[in-house]
Formats: C-alpha cells, structure tokens, sequence
C-alpha cells in the first residue's frame, strides 16, 4: 500500500548540524584560554555531543508522527512494514561494517602484527552494545547509539500497535520512568551515560512533538502562530540556557554538577523538540532550514557519516603515528571530514539508496 512520501529537508538539515557538531567534538582538539571566555569556550565544545540527543530526538519524532498518522489513515499499524522499514534503513550499512570489523580486521591485524582492542562481536550483532562498558576501539564504540535505537523501534513498535488510543498516557509514563531512573541513578553516582533509560526522555520529547503536530492541539497551535518578534525570543532561549548553566555549573561540585547537568540535558532536549515543531510550522520559520543544500544533504547522508566518521578518525590517526607524520589540527580534521563525506557519500548511493527505495514501497501512507 503504497503512497506519496512525505519529506523534511528542514529535518535534514537540523541532522546536517548535528552531525558537523558531532564530528568537530570528536576530531578537533582545541586548546583554550584560562579567563572565562576561555572556559565558556571550552565550555560549549564540551557540549557539542548533546547533539547525539537530537538524533533520538528527531528518530522517534518522525517515527511517531508517520506511525500516528498510518492509524489515522488506515484505522490500523503495521509493525511489520514498521520493523521491516527500519531494518532497510539501519542493517545493510551496519551489518556491512560488522563484517569488516569482526571479519576482516582481524585478518588483517593477524597478517600486520598491529592489535585492536575488538569487544565480543555478539554485542554489536544484538544491539546492545551500550551495555558493553570495558574499553574497546573508538569506530565501534560510537555506535551504541544505534543499540539505543534499534532497542527504542522495537519497544515504540509495539506500543504503536497495541496502545494507540492511549499513547499520549504511554509518552507520559515512559517519560516518568526515564526522568525518576537519569535522577535517583545520578544521586546514587552511578553512571547513566550509555543506558538506554537515560534516552528515553529524549525519544519521548520526540514522540510528544509528534504527537502535538499530528493532533493539532493547543501547544501545536501557540508555537504554529509565532510572530517574526516571537520566533527570535525562542530561539534566543537556547543560548541564554547555556549561559545560566554555564554560570550555575562553575559553582557546583560532586552529585550537585552531575544533577544540574542531567537538568540542563532534559531542559535542552525539551528546546529541541520544540524547535523541531516550530521548523514544521505551517508558514515557514523565520530561521527556514529547508533552503540550505549543504546541510540538507549532510542531513540525507548522515546515517553513513555517523558510521564512519569513526572509522576515519581511527585509521587516519593510526596511518599518521605508523607514518610519523604530523598535520595541524584543522587541516587534518578538515581532509577526514572530506574523507568521511566520500565514504559516506558512496555508501548511501551504492549500498544505502537499493534498500531505500525497496523501503519506501512498504509505506502505507
């Protein structure tokens, strides 16, 4: 059942940003001055891996809304089509990259005599490597992210097709839940980073967004009407929170920074998930994404950028040690973000776009 798809390149352009961010937190290492310029400065780079939450965010937002709206539709889901969707989008790359690193790799160190510190494969090949905590090599371990989502289909699946008339109440609990675990778990000092129950609150502000777009109800409709005035004070919000959070953070020591830094988390992924509703604002935004091509296609290729940026960082900097070659800073992270835009460029037109396109004929709205 096959229908007209509906895309977002304002979406894809919020992705673009999210992943630039990501790549310039983990390839450049810049040094900072010591007034507090310097350590508001260092401050922001630190927090540019909140991106991450704004994946999740935007996953189960168009998750919700396209599920939401199947019901709406066709008076039914189908988990089927929903997982079968999903697994086309998220296996071929993935389990491709499984080969190289649990197949090849080792092959490969065996023959070079160089060793890599490769976790138990199952962990990967069951998507619960956020779990695996023991150290382990850097283009592995940035992909829990994708154990934390693929977890998050199944569970958000089943509730779609058992609890539609109830998901608001389902958004709400599971919310709780997320909250209650990040808050007695940061007190306790244990540490939450990798858990899933940490991102839930984040799929659930996502869902929730969906959920307000797709219902059309009162918050909807106040962000729906926002002035040009009313628009630049929203997004001013975003730097004016980092700025008190920076000031409240400095004071603050033990389970006190650690909490104020889960409360700064939930109060960001709350922004950007309204900020993801105003850029689907029937009239477009002031700040209108969808016009930049740039980050619209990073946006579009970010899934093969995320994989192997990783892959990239690893092999470049150990190409560069064996070499004994040394590159400023900026020039070699700006040859692997070029190097990551190829890899990833290839792989969404060669391996990505022919389970694409077989994944879109499952659509039923």
């Amino acid at each position: 059942m096959n229908s007209e798809k509906k895309y977002y390149p304002q979406l894809d352009s919020v992705r673009g940003i999210s992943f630039l961010s990501i790549f310039i937190f983990h390839s450049v290492n810049p040094s900072f001055g010591v007034g507090v310029i310097g350590q508001f400065t260092k401050f922001l780079f630190g927090n540019l891996i909140l991106s991450i939450d704004i994946f999740f965010i935007l996953s189960s937002f168009l998750l919700t809304l396209l599920g939401l709206n199947e019901f709406e539709r066709t008076g039914k889901f189908s988990f089927k089509n929903y997982f079968l969707r999903r697994s086309l989008r998220i296996w071929p790359l993935y389990f491709l990259l499984m080969f190289f690193s649990f197949v090849v790799l080792p092959v490969v160190q065996h023959y070079s005599g160089h060793h890599l510190t490769l976790p138990p494969a199952h962990w990967y090949l069951f998507f619960v490597s956020n779990f695996y905590l023991p150290g382990h090599v850097f283009f592995l371990r940035l992909l829990w992210t994708l154990s934390i989502e693929e977890q998050f289909y199944i569970i958000w699946g089943i509730c779609l097709l058992f609890f539609q008339k109830y998901i608001r109440w389902v958004i709400a609990i599971f919310a709780c839940v997320s909250i209650t675990f990040i808050v007695f778990q940061t007190l306790a000092g244990v540490g939450i980073y990798f858990h899933t129950l940490s991102y839930l609150i984040d799929m659930m502000c996502g869902a929730l967004a969906a959920y307000c777009i797709e219902r059309k109800n009162k918050i909807y409709y106040f962000i729906n009407d926002f002035t040009r005035s009313q628009t630049v004070i929203f997004y001013m919000f975003l730097p004016l929170l980092f700025i008190i959070y920076f000031v409240v953070d400095r004071e603050l020591t033990g389970v006190g920074y650690y909490l104020n830094t889960e409360i700064f988390r939930v109060m960001f992924i709350i922004f950007c998930s309204l900020v993801v509703m105003e850029q689907m604002r029937e009239q477009p935004s002031l700040f209108n994404l969808s016009g930049n091509r740039f980050l619209v296609y990073t946006g579009k290729i970010s899934y093969g950028l995320y994989c192997f940026h990783g892959f990239v960082i690893s092999f470049g900097n150990l190409l560069l040690l064996k070499l004994n070659i040394k590159i400023p800073g900026l020039i070699q992270a700006t040859v692997y973000l070029l190097l990551t835009f190829l890899f990833a460029g290839i792989s969404y037109n060669y391996i990505e776009k022919p389970f694409l396109k077989l994944k879109d004929r499952l659509r039923r709205v």
